[in-house]
């Protein structure tokens, strides 16, 4: 099972995808659902996927959620027949990182055509994408809307690091895909947990709110929110998965945020060798923010990430993304043992039971 888990790692976060141009990672989510008879999978109205098992029907699922884009460009016109083209970035990258950069024009059934950034056109500001002009290294066929990503190696495993183009979400992706065959193998005592997978978060949650205004999620679940947020001295890689609190944007729902701790501590008495860490990573905002201001019980896992969004900020240039293996492994275990017990956790009730016991012990210091 170790070794699926890190085979399903490695193939997805090597796929190429942006905002709104997920379709390879879709087609590989489609191909693992065919293979399963047990399972569907669905689309709503803005290309957001759901996967579930045949006959659920619960009103009140858990779905762990994951977005299929990373930060990239998209064709927008196509200059000198093809060998000069400019491209909007859609993503959070820092300006000093684009130009003299190499990147990779991905065609369908084709290998990518390599290229350079020559000049960032328009810089970062408010709702415009960057836009850049790019010289290939050969005429292509290209047209607008195509995909280019930067020219990075594909997934390697390096002393249990994983090095890749897009950890972010894909790795998230990997790690929901892992427990849910799991689960699968054994379906007893899982309850009703379902896979959702959005679109474009990379430039506002576009898919998540899509989500929300479709009703494509019933409105009393939910939802477990998989990230990789920037790794802090206070949260480092291999200190194990993070149940994130907030973001830089908002605080997640304390009462579902307590469960998951609470699963997470009875994994942590059952296997000693299970390490998870409980932080607010500000280093980003997260889908949790997005499903909570609409109303959704929500809350978020995540993986600390080294060079976010591919900066390498030690060397000013991009790299990739990397984990540690270790910590998506007990990701995967931690999403397993919530699957099970989430639903019969009651945090806030045990507090309360520890609070009045205290009270009851002491209350002769009040006089």
């Amino acid at each position: 099972m170790s070794k699926r888990c890190e085979q399903h790692l490695k193939e997805l976060t090597s796929l190429p995808t942006g905002a709104g141009l997920e379709s390879r990672v879709t087609q590989w989510l489609s191909a693992w659902a065919k293979g399963r008879k047990a399972v569907t999978l669905t689309r709503d109205q803005y290309g957001n996927l759901t996967i579930k098992r045949k006959g659920a029907r619960s009103q009140k699922p858990i779905y762990f959620t994951a977005h299929l884009d990373h930060p990239a460009f998209a064709v927008t016109e196509v200059l000198d027949h093809g060998r000069t083209i400019q491209a909007e970035f859609r993503g959070g990258v820092h300006d000093d990182y684009f130009e003299g950069t190499p990147v990779a024009l991905h065609l369908k059934d084709k290998k990518p055509v390599p290229g350079k950034v020559v000049s960032l056109d328009r810089k970062r500001s408010g709702e415009l994408f960057q836009l850049v002009t790019i010289e290939l290294d050969r005429i292509a066929s290209v047209l607008p809307g195509d995909l280019v990503t930067w020219a990075l190696p594909k997934a390697k495993i390096v002393k249990r690091r994983l090095h890749t183009p897009a950890c972010d979400d894909l790795a998230a992706v990997a790690a929901a895909i892992s427990a849910y065959e799991q689960l699968l193998a054994k379906p007893k005592g899982a309850g009703d947990v379902r896979l959702l997978f959005t679109r474009a978060e990379e430039v506002g949650f576009i898919g998540a709110i899509g989500v929300a205004k479709a009703g494509s999620v019933p409105q009393q679940s939910t939802l477990v929110c998989l990230e990789n947020s920037k790794a802090m001295v206070e949260s480092p890689i291999g200190d194990g998965p993070i149940i994130r609190v907030g973001d830089r944007l908002s605080i997640f729902d304390p009462d579902l945020t307590a469960r998951l701790v609470s699963v997470a501590e009875s994994v942590a008495k059952e296997d000693k060798t299970f390490k998870y860490q409980r932080k607010l990573m500000p280093g980003g905002a997260c889908e949790a923010t997005a499903f909570r201001a609409y109303g959704y019980l929500s809350s978020c896992i995540c993986l600390p990430l080294g060079n976010y969004h591919n900066m390498d900020e030690a060397n000013k240039k991009i790299a990739p993304e990397s984990i540690s293996v270790g910590d998506y492994h007990q990701l995967v275990q931690l999403l397993v043992a919530v699957a099970r017990s989430l639903p019969t956790t009651r945090a806030q009730q045990d507090l309360v039971k520890r609070l009045d016991g205290l009270f009851d012990s002491r209350r002769g210091l009040l006089g």
